[in-house]
């Protein structure tokens, strides 16, 4: 979903949006959170921390993060996704997302959101690099109607990858589902909020 954890924070929580934003169009819907979780056996990343979602209506998600961060993150630090779609009660590989720099590549799919995580967690500027140090979000709302409204039905599974030097050092597992909303039938207004 950082300082370091804080840009695996960040693209966690917001895996729904990079996901609509690569050109996988499908219908109007909305993005939901089901979990964030560690990776398969998290002991073998050299970067640990705590993350936790709480419900607070359809709409809305709480999320908190804790850790502390033993370097200095910067541009050559990368960013590596996989993510998998269920398909007859299983996961199956769908795509895979990438890029070598994983502070721009937050800023460019989630900035204003980033920006404000960051802020939240004391991050003066709110920008790379991120200095070492303790870092905690509390609260940080997600309001997924700032979500694309338009993706592939369906729900997901994304593990998310920080790289240095080709070298998985962190990573954190989201699930997500896009689902149909009728706008009629719901009072969620895709006309009161443009794509994200």
């Amino acid at each position: 979903m950082l300082k370091c954890f804080l840009f695996i924070f960040i693209i966690s929580v917001f895996v729904p949006l990079v996901l609509a934003m690569r050109g996988m169009i499908l219908g109007p819907g909305r993005w939901l959170v089901l979990n964030i979780i560690e990776c398969e056996n998290p002991d073998q990343y050299e970067i640990m921390y705590n993350i936790n979602r709480k419900k607070i209506n359809r709409t809305h998600d709480c999320f908190n993060m804790n850790m502390e961060l033993d370097r200095v993150i910067n541009t050559t630090y990368a960013i590596h996704i996989d993510v998998y779609q269920e398909f007859d009660g299983r996961f199956n590989f769908y795509k895979k997302i990438t890029d070598d720099c994983a502070c721009s590549f937050v800023m460019t799919h989630a900035g204003v959101s980033a920006k404000r995580a960051l802020t939240m967690a004391n991050i003066d500027p709110p920008d790379c690099p991120l200095q070492p140090g303790p870092i905690t979000i509390n609260n940080f709302v997600m309001d997924y109607r700032e979500l694309s409204r338009h993706s592939v039905y369906g729900t997901f599974q994304a593990d998310v990858y920080l790289l240095y030097n080709k070298v998985r050092i962190a990573c954190t597992r989201v699930i997500a589902n896009f689902e149909y909303v009728d706008d009629e039938a719901d009072d969620f207004d895709f006309d009161d909020y443009g794509d994200f």
